[in-house]
């Protein structure tokens, strides 16, 4: 017999998190102070550094140089949530039909389920900074093309090969 609890499934732990979770841990990351020593500040196009993973969830700095952006894309399957540590970015996902849109400045960041399809721009000035996790790992992204009958799926990358 065994006397061990166990987490009914489906609820936070080792391998699940919650997005409130996410955010957290997205926050933690984003409060070191080192971070912009990771990257290159001359760069001209996005840069990705992995700061830490597991199988079970991957956190990533992304560097935005001003007018950089990521085109459409979803996670493939990948719950997470991302944070702006500095600059302003502009989120735009596809609701109902229409284009959404929502600016995070530095210190707000949002989570996203499993079939969140979405774009970031840098809209601010100067480069940008964020912090995202995916759970579980990345393996693929597809891309996406806004049509005038809405999103169109265009392909996949996969991790390794492609970013």
């Amino acid at each position: 017999m065994s006397l061990a609890p166990t987490a009914p499934r489906g609820t936070a732990g080792i391998d699940r998190f919650t997005p409130a979770q996410l955010l957290r841990t997205a926050r933690l990351f984003a409060s070191d102070p080192g971070l912009a020593d990771l990257i290159d500040h001359g760069a001209e196009e996005r840069q990705w550094v992995e700061l830490d993973s597991t199988p079970h969830l991957q956190i990533w700095l992304l560097s935005w140089p001003a007018g950089t952006g990521t085109g459409w894309h979803d996670h493939t399957g990948c719950s997470g949530a991302f944070l702006t540590v500095r600059g302003l970015l502009l989120e735009q996902t596809w609701q109902h039909g229409q284009v959404q849109s929502r600016s995070l400045p530095a210190g707000e960041g949002r989570t996203f389920g499993r079939h969140h399809v979405h774009h970031l721009d840098n809209v601010g000035v100067q480069p940008a900074l964020s912090v995202h996790l995916y759970t579980p790992r990345m393996e693929n992204m597809t891309r996406y093309a806004l049509t005038p009958a809405g999103l169109k799926a265009t392909g996949v990358e996969r991790a390794g090969a492609e970013w």
